[in-house]
C-alpha cells in the first residue's frame, strides 16, 4: 500500500531540516544539496524506510545524488531532444526559405545592407504569416513525436533515478526492463499525476511569496515527489 499520508507529512516532521532544505533550494545551483536531500527521502537504499526526513549530515553525498539525478533525466531525453532539435531546423529553413521566396526585392535587398529597420521586418512577417502554415503543418508530426519522448522521458526517469540509488550503480538506470515495468502500472501513474497536481498548486500559491515562495514550493514538493515515488519502487 502506498503511504499517501506519510508522504505528505515528511517533509514537516522537522522544522529545522525544513528550513535548511528552503535556505538551500533558494539558489539555482545549491538547490542541487536540497534535491539530492529530497532523493534521499524516498528511503530506497535504505534497509528500513523511515517516515521521517534524513539527517542534514553529509552534503557531499546529497550533492552528487542531486548531480547524478539530473544527468539521468537529461540522458532519458536525449532521444526527444535529437528529434525536437530536427523537428525545429527543419521548420526554421522551410519558413525561411518561404519568406525569402515571397520578399520584394526593396526589402531583400534592404536586408542584405543591414539597413532594414525592425519594424519593417516585424510588418513584412505579420503580413505574410500564412505562407509559413504548410511548413509548420508538415514538421508537425515530428514535433508532436519530440514531445511525446519528453513526456515519456519525464515519467520514467524518477524511477530510473531509484533503481541507480538502489543498486549504487548508474547502469541500473538505464534498466529499462526494470523501469518500465515499474512506471507503466496504475499505482506509479497515480503517483505521477499526484505529484504533478502538487507541484502546480504548491508553485501557484507560494508564488505570491516574494523570494522564499518558490523555494519553500521546491523543497516541499521535492520531498513528497521522491518519498511517493519510493514508496512505488518498494511495491512488488
Amino acid at each position: 500500500m502506498i503511504d499517501y499520508e506519510g508522504s505528505l507529512k515528511k517533509s514537516f516532521t522537522d522544522f529545522g531540516k525544513l528550513v535548511i532544505g528552503i535556505i538551500l533550494s533558494v539558489i539555482p545551483i545549491i538547490q542541487l544539496f536540497a534535491y539530492g536531500f529530497a532523493i534521499e527521502c524516498s528511503g530506497v537504499g535504505r534497509n528500513k524506510p523511515s517516515k521521517k526526513m534524513p539527517d542534514w549530515k553529509n552534503y557531499v553525498d546529497y550533492l552528487v545524488k542531486g548531480i547524478i539525478a539530473v544527468i539521468i533525466a537529461f540522458l532519458y531525453a536525449i532521444p526527444a531532444i535529437l528529434v525536437l532539435s530536427i523537428g525545429v531546423g527543419f521548420a526554421a529553413i522551410s519558413i525561411m526559405t518561404t519568406l525569402v521566396g515571397i520578399m520584394p526585392q526593396d526589402i531583400m535587398n534592404s536586408l542584405m545592407a543591414g539597413q532594414l529597420a525592425g519594424t519593417q521586418l516585424e510588418q513584412f512577417f505579420s503580413q505574410n504569416w500564412v505562407a509559413t502554415l504548410p511548413s509548420l503543418v508538415a514538421v508537425a508530426p515530428v514535433i508532436l513525436v519530440g514531445l511525446i519522448l519528453l513526456l515519456i522521458a519525464a515519467y520514467a526517469s524518477p524511477m530510473a533515478v531509484l533503481n541507480y540509488l538502489r543498486h549504487k550503480d548508474f547502469k541500473k538506470a538505464f534498466d529499462f526492463a526494470f523501469v518500465f515495468g515499474k512506471v507503466f502500472t496504475l499505482k506509479y501513474f497515480v503517483v505521477w499525476i499526484l505529484v504533478g497536481l502538487i507541484t502546480v498548486v504548491l508553485n501557484a500559491v507560494l508564488s505570491f511569496v516574494p523570494w522564499i515562495g518558490s523555494a519553500i514550493a521546491f523543497f516541499v514538493s521535492s520531498v513528497i515527489a521522491w518519498s511517493l515515488y519510493g514508496e512505488v519502487y518498494r511495491e512488488k
